[in-house]
């Protein structure tokens, strides 16, 4: 079902009066932080990273969040804060 921007506008604008009238009642989750970061690689580093995303079926976000969590563990002392990383695991991208 495809809807034109005129049905898409109705159909928000009774949503916003069903909202506005309590009779839906709208839950709001509140989102995990995320931050962005802007990183250089060299042409040799880039072409690793989208092949390493490519073998593994994931995007290269998921590459660099996996070595990111693989390094944390492996630089911490204690064991239990060793599974403290939210990345996957180091079995996506362990060689």
């Amino acid at each position: 079902m495809k809807l034109s921007p005129e049905e898409l506008w109705a159909l928000n604008a009774r949503w916003t009066d069903l909202i506005d009238q309590g009779e839906v009642e709208v839950e709001y989750e509140p989102r995990p932080a995320r931050n962005a970061y802007v990183v250089e690689l060299s042409e040799g580093d880039l072409n690793w990273l989208f092949e390493e995303a490519q073998r593994c079926g994931v995007n290269p976000s998921a590459v660099i969040q996996a070595l990111v969590s693989q390094a944390r563990r492996a630089t911490d002392s204690s064991p239990a804060e060793q599974d403290a990383g939210d990345g996957p695991g180091p079995q996506t991208i362990d060689q």
